[in-house]
This record gives C-alpha cells, sequence and structure tokens, in this order.
C-alpha cells in the first residue's frame, strides 16, 4: 500500500516537472499542439472527453452486455483482452486491457487511464517483458489515435522512459508501471493547463 502511494507520489511529481520543463521538445509540441485549436475528445470504445460519469457506467454497462468487456481487478477497472478478434487492437501477442475513466470535480470523464499486461506473462518469458510491452503499448496507441509520435521524455519511472505523445488537446503519456504492466494515460490538456 505505501510502495503504491509512494509511486503515485512519484509519478505525479515527473509528470508535474515534465509539464513544466522549459525549452524541451516536448514543451514545445505542446505549445505549439494546444495553440492548433484542434480538439480531440475521441478514447476508446466510443467513449468520449466531456461526457458524464453517469454516462461513462452506462457506456460500459452497456459494452460488458455485449460482452466486449468484464469487471477488472478488485473493481477499480474495466477489462478487456486485446486479441484477434477486439474492436480496438489486434496484438501479436493477446493482451489484458484495464481501465478506468479520469474524472474533474463535476464528474466529467477528462481522459481514461489504463495498465495493459501481455496474457500469459511470466518473468521468464523474455518476449513477454515489460521493454517489448512498452513498444506494443505505444504502437497500439499510435494505431488507434494517429497523429505525432511518441517523444521520450528526460525522465524516468522504474528505471524506463516516460514516453509521451501530444495531438491537439490530447496528451498521451506511457510508461512502465511495474515489470508486468505498462500504463498509458489519456488526457485532456484543456483540463490539465487551466
Amino acid at each position: 500500500m505505501k510502495y503504491d502511494n509512494y509511486l503515485k507520489l512519484l509519478i505525479s511529481f515527473y509528470m508535474f516537472f515534465f509539464y513544466t520543463s522549459c525549452n524541451s521538445d516536448y514543451d514545445r509540441l505542446v505549445k505549439q499542439e494546444f495553440a492548433s485549436g484542434k480538439v480531440y475528445k475521441e478514447l476508446i470504445f466510443d467513449l468520449k472527453m466531456g461526457q458524464t460519469q453517469k454516462k461513462f457506467f452506462t457506456d460500459c454497462w452497456e459494452l460488458n452486455k455485449k460482452k466486449l468487456i468484464n469487471q477488472g481487478p478488485s473493481n477499480k477497472f474495466v477489462r478487456h483482452v486485446l486479441d484477434s478478434v477486439s474492436p480496438i487492437y489486434n496484438p501479436k501477442n493477446n493482451m489484458e486491457l484495464l481501465f478506468y475513466g479520469i474524472f474533474n470535480e463535476k464528474k466529467i470523464l477528462t481522459g481514461l487511464k489504463m495498465r495493459i499486461s501481455f496474457l500469459g506473462w511470466d518473468p521468464t518469458v523474455k518476449g513477454l517483458q515489460k521493454e517489448f510491452l512498452l513498444e506494443e503499448g505505444m504502437k497500439m496507441m499510435e494505431q488507434i489515435f494517429p497523429g505525432n509520435k511518441f517523444l521520450k521524455l528526460n525522465k524516468e519511472v522504474n528505471n524506463s522512459p516516460i514516453m509521451a505523445k501530444v495531438d491537439g488537446n490530447r496528451l498521451i503519456s506511457a510508461y512502465v508501471y511495474d515489470n508486468r504492466f505498462v500504463e498509458l494515460k489519456i488526457e485532456d490538456l484543456n483540463s490539465k493547463l487551466k
């Protein structure tokens, strides 16, 4: 429990630092993309930034009835299997996608927090380790949300780089969460930069 709180604090610090760092490629890209006025609201499964928390839950309920998603671990995430028939992404190795909405104080969806892992992951299976998973996660995000490529930031979490992709108002970050999971976040810069 303390490790999770420490990790969240560390990640928050790094995220704050790279958002406020001066004269970096990332900083220039954020300013350029934000100034473009392009607004991207689309997330996965037709979820959209700006919808209410109630609509998010209703949409997830409907997806569950269609057997596209189910309850994730500890009821903290929604779970979807990324395989050859997934409507989102078809990886070479089957993956588990866990996701949950990021909501503001008015209960409006401002992004998604996602974790991915390879199904069948084991610390001894070389091709299913975190380095491959980070690459696969970025490839998935670039396929679902075309536009700019990921930039490697000068910060690390768990001895792995934080990667970021910015298109208009949409920020996508990717980093190794632990040996098994990669965390991906999609966030609306409009809510972050206010």
